[in-house]
């Protein structure tokens, strides 16, 4: 397995995010569908994004849409049927979690019909049968974006 993850790379540049390819996968998703390109290149520019990569290629997604202080929202989190169970999620998940950005976050939400076990090995907490939070009390003691 450590030979699988030495080969994802995890980047939080916006730029190498491929829009097609997460558009088609989002669009075609129980929790996207009905969202236009448009809107989901809008949406990707007004959150955090980060991608997943293997030999260059796109194989996942995730964003963070946030007020970069109190709140921050987890979604579109996605990993290509042929890279999962490498810990690619967990990775994403990781890299927004330690975002400069997101860095004073201390309440962090997302919504789940099925991956309730992942979220909770990263400090999510069931709030009903679909949300989930996650209260980082360090959040208070980092330094401030200004």
């Amino acid at each position: 397995m450590a030979e699988q993850d030495s080969m994802v790379e995890i980047s939080t540049d916006r730029v190498r995010i491929d829009h097609a390819y997460c558009y088609d996968v989002i669009a075609n998703s129980y929790w996207g569908g009905g969202r236009t390109r448009g809107e989901f290149d809008k949406s990707v520019e007004m959150s955090v994004p980060v991608g997943a990569y293997c030999d260059g290629k796109q194989v996942g997604f995730a964003r963070a849409v946030s007020d970069l202080i109190a709140i921050a929202y987890v979604a579109d989190v996605f990993v290509d049927p042929d890279y999962r169970r490498r810990g690619i999620a967990a990775k994403m998940i990781d890299a927004l979690h330690a975002h400069p950005d997101l860095a004073r976050v201390k309440r962090w939400l997302l919504a789940t019909h099925d991956m309730q076990p992942l979220y909770r090995q990263h400090g999510y907490e069931d709030l009903d049968d679909l949300m989930m939070m996650r209260v980082d009390e360090g959040a208070k003691a980092r330094k401030p974006l200004r």
